[in-house]
């Protein structure tokens, strides 16, 4: 049953053109369980339109992504999207959280998306109590979270420790990965008051981070791994014609990131010129992490190790991955927490087919923000920032890819393909 937590704040008027479909995504790669996900977003909607807004070259669990943003946009589009928009670097590496309020600002400010759909471990879970709780925050729910997070816990694990307090089947919900930032987007929605309805769809497939190549639909982490091993031709098989056409010429190209050799690299040399100090005013860094990521970078082999000798109970590899990224990014404490607060400054398309030309145009009337082609570098305020930190996130990603031209990405425009008026392209 489509449903939507529907929140008393207030609510947004549907205009007559909001009648498409919103996925947030990061495609790295895009596989055959994100096909089914677009055709069943669409079929859903009652074949609208899909607008997927898009990761940039930095993912939400700190990695550098497999391929381009214009090259997973382009496997987008020939999968069905018909409209690919960018999610800033500075926003794509981010905790689920602000990864998920970001995104659906990002589809709220086209003034065109009535719906949005995400894929769970459990789509038909009753989650309103939960979303109750996360909005109010009661004050047994918000002393129990203090009281995890003292034991030491990361965040994550504490709101679904205070969530498991108040009945353990919460707990156990919000602890996988899907249904965690489908509860994000949920949250976003109820706080801010969107007229936005959301339409879970079974997540099928492989589990999140599962390695094996050999099931019918393995992750997409598997399928990195395969390519990060040289089995690309395996992996191809796992993948929709089109994106496997995309892999082989980004391979053949050395346009893609393999390895995390070079990455290592960097932040070790990075580390090794940064004042202890300066290093504690970068983004993320709290109760003295600093000290950890200085005192292991030089004594670490690998970038794993160095990831795995840095993880605490309270700092998973994920943050921490999106820590030392952020500050290669030159992103500090006070500017982070500063552009959370701002939110999304500017909407950038990606890609699009016929269909999604035609919403771009409608959009000129409809967003609520500026919609920009190319980077507004020469804007003042939180839109340059932002649009800064995206510049050095696309020199940082062609440095780490196996042989892209300096600045090429940076000259790259959103990939245009014909299409159906509605429906998009077959993959």
């Amino acid at each position: 049953m489509d449903y939507c937590y529907r929140h008393s704040i207030r609510k947004v008027s549907v205009r007559i053109y909001r009648t498409n479909v919103g996925i947030v995504a990061e495609y790295n790669p895009l596989h055959l369980g994100h096909v089914h996900h677009i055709r069943a977003a669409r079929e859903r909607a009652e074949g609208a339109n899909v607008v997927v807004v898009l990761s940039s070259y930095c993912t939400q669990r700190g990695d550098a992504a497999l391929l381009s943003k214009w090259d997973r946009a382009e496997t987008a589009v020939n999968a069905g999207a018909n409209l690919v928009l960018e999610l800033p670097a500075f926003f794509s590496c981010q905790n689920a959280g602000i990864f998920a309020a970001s995104s659906v600002d990002i589809l709220e400010a086209t003034g065109l998306v009535s719906s949005i759909s995400f894929g769970m471990e459990d789509p038909d879970f009753p989650v309103a109590p939960i979303l109750d709780i996360l909005v109010h925050e009661p004050p047994s729910f918000k002393e129990a979270l203090k009281e995890k997070l003292a034991s030491g816990l990361s965040y994550v694990r504490s709101r679904a420790q205070a969530l498991s307090d108040i009945r353990p089947e919460y707990g156990e919900f919000i602890s996988t990965p899907n249904n965690l930032l489908a509860l994000s987007y949920m949250e976003r929605i109820a706080r801010k008051g969107y007229d936005l309805t959301c339409m879970p769809v079974q997540r099928v497939g492989a589990l999140h981070d599962d390695d094996g190549l050999d099931l019918p639909l393995p992750s997409a982490s598997a399928i990195r791994n395969a390519c990060r091993d040289g089995r690309h031709s395996e992996a191809e098989k796992k993948l929709p014609a089109s994106t496997a056409l995309v892999l082989r010429r980004c391979i053949e190209q050395g346009a893609v990131v393999r390895s995390d050799d070079t990455l290592w690299r960097i932040a070790r040399s990075a580390l090794a010129r940064v004042r202890r100090e300066e290093l504690a005013l970068s983004s993320g860094m709290t109760e003295g992490m600093e000290n950890r990521l200085l005192r292991f970078a030089f004594s670490s082999g690998t970038w794993e190790d160095f990831l795995a000798r840095c993880a605490t109970s309270r700092y998973t590899k994920g943050r921490i991955r999106r820590q030392v990224l952020h500050f290669l990014l030159g992103v500090s404490q006070r500017e982070n927490l500063e552009l959370q607060r701002s939110g999304v400054a500017y909407i950038r398309v990606l890609a699009a087919d016929e269909a999604g030309r035609a919403m771009l145009r409608t959009m000129r009337t409809s967003a609520t923000l500026p919609l920009f082609g190319k980077l507004p570098l020469s804007v003042r305020g939180q839109t340059g920032r932002i649009a800064s930190i995206e510049r050095t996130a696309t020199i940082l990603w062609e440095s780490l890819a196996e042989n892209v031209p300096p600045g090429s990405e940076l000259r790259r425009s959103p990939f245009m393909a014909p299409g159906p008026e509605a429906g998009g392209s077959a993959p």
